[in-house]
């Protein structure tokens, strides 16, 4: 009787091992990063000519004019005055009337002549429109600042509380205040999105 023997495993030996781990791990690397190129989508440059909406030039800013609920509206409160705690005040007030507060603190610069000074970006304009009409009457106007930022690329408002600030409106006031104001307008140099 013949017997066969069996084929010995001949294991491989460590250097061996270690040179095919570290192809295995060149190969992988590739791989993800030849997946990652594939599914990664650059977001186009809202100033190309291609990327601006209808009726846009370049050079104009694509604005939205939208104006927010409270819920959806964020806010950030500053004190342009002397007044301890103002910005907390004005913050608590706005938080009871739905609005999202976010920093509260104090200005560097003082604005005594000011109801309010108003800080936002393209996509806030409504949303300022809407503080606005919490903070100042409409025959105010000349003691409301807005400072249009086309960099600015939050949607949140940031609120400085002036010295000619009196109180927050109520919702209802709100309103009436928004009807006689009208819609919010495009800052130079913007188109509407």
């Amino acid at each position: 009787m013949t017997t066969t023997a069996a084929p010995e495993t001949v294991e491989p030996r460590p250097a061996r091992r270690r040179i095919r781990l570290a192809v295995l791990a060149v190969v992988a690397g590739a791989v993800v990063a030849l997946v990652t190129t594939v599914l990664t989508v650059t977001a186009p440059d809202p100033t190309s000519p291609s990327a601006l909406p209808a009726g846009c030039r370049p050079g104009q800013t694509p604005v939205s004019l939208d104006i927010p609920t409270e819920k959806q509206a964020q806010v950030n409160v500053f004190n342009g005055t002397a007044t301890a705690d103002l910005a907390g005040t004005v913050a608590a007030g706005l938080r009871d009337r739905g609005l999202s507060v976010g920093t509260v603190g104090n200005e560097q610069t003082r604005q005594p002549g000011k109801v309010a000074v108003l800080r936002f970006g393209p996509d806030a304009i409504g949303a300022a429109h809407l503080v606005r009409g919490y903070v100042a009457e409409a025959e105010e106007a000349d003691k409301v600042t807005f400072e249009f930022d086309p960099a600015r690329r939050t949607a949140d408002v940031d609120l400085v509380v002036g010295g000619q600030y009196k109180l927050l409106a109520t919702s209802t006031e709100m309103r009436h205040r928004m009807a006689l104001l009208g819609r919010p307008t495009l800052p130079p140099g913007t188109c509407r999105r």
